[in-house]
């Protein structure tokens, strides 16, 4: 395999769970149950599509150094398509329960949202550039929205304690939030170790 025949592979896969991403962002906004849904139909259809691949590349006896590189990065993108699937999952159980967050809440998982779609549109474009100002830029983009989180879950509590928020709707606040430093902190591993 050739190095960017991997990239070009790569690249495909990102661009197509930044939809799932911004369709799952939608969907939190929107509050639509459809929107969500279409978001987990869709990261379903790109892990299977690319299973057949991986696994006859696993079974290899015989691997060149690409190949042992997209293996070496395949712990990182299962991480971040587990961390996909849990934060489409919190928003589903979020709808489905009727669960209400302040216009405060909201806002903040809305910026929070936009900080890491931005770090994985860097990502996407690094992985076909290489360019040392994306992977900086990834790295600080992981080091804001992780600051932004930290304010964001001081003003929760401070909800939580005028009872502005309900411990139900805290914990799917919570978990969403959890998700999205997830992946921020997935994107920032992957692209390091891209670049070895």
């Amino acid at each position: 395999m050739e190095e960017k025949e991997l990239n070009q592979k790569l690249h495909e896969m990102f661009k197509e769970m930044s939809l799932v991403l911004e369709d799952t962002k939608q969907g939190f906004l929107t509050q639509n149950q459809t929107t969500v849904k279409k978001a987990d139909t869709k990261l379903t259809e790109i892990l299977t599509s690319n299973l057949p691949f991986t696994e006859e590349l696993a079974r290899k006896r015989t691997k060149d150094e690409v190949e042992k590189k997209y293996l070496n990065l395949l712990p990182n993108l299962q991480l971040m398509a587990v961390i996909i699937r849990n934060l489409i999952s919190e928003n589903k159980k979020k709808i489905e329960s009727s669960l209400l967050f302040t216009d405060k809440a909201i806002d903040e998982i809305k910026h929070l949202y936009t900080l890491m779609l931005a770090q994985f549109k860097d990502t996407t474009d690094y992985i076909l550039t290489r360019n040392l100002h994306l992977k900086m830029h990834i790295k600080a983009g992981m080091e804001n929205l992780f600051e932004r989180i930290e304010d964001c879950i001081a003003e929760h509590e401070t909800r939580l304690i005028m009872c502005a928020c309900v411990p139900k709707a805290s914990y799917s606040y919570v978990a969403i939030i959890d998700s999205i430093k997830g992946l921020s902190r997935e994107l920032n591993n992957f692209s390091e170790k891209l670049a070895l």
